[in-house]
């Protein structure tokens, strides 16, 4: 995984689950895990060659839920 393009949003708690369910559909081309629970600060780290249609779906899922871009966390 370390040559993932990992992208941090901050979200709504309540928004968790639903984007969780949607990106888990796309198996093979990402995964999202929690970094922040208070914050609302999830990590969806995307698999090399498809960066592309993952942004789409991002910015597609954007217009549903509110995601905030954030800086990187780290440990």
């Amino acid at each position: 995984m370390s040559d993932a393009i990992c992208r941090y949003f901050r979200v709504k708690h309540r928004d968790m689950v639903f984007l969780k369910f949607i990106l888990e559909a796309y198996e093979g081309m990402n995964t999202m895990s929690t970094v922040d629970n208070v914050a609302g600060i999830i990590r969806i780290a995307v698999m090399p060659g498809f960066v592309e249609d993952m942004d789409a779906l991002l910015a597609e899922l954007g217009g549903r839920v509110t995601m905030e871009p954030v800086s990187p966390i780290t440990p």
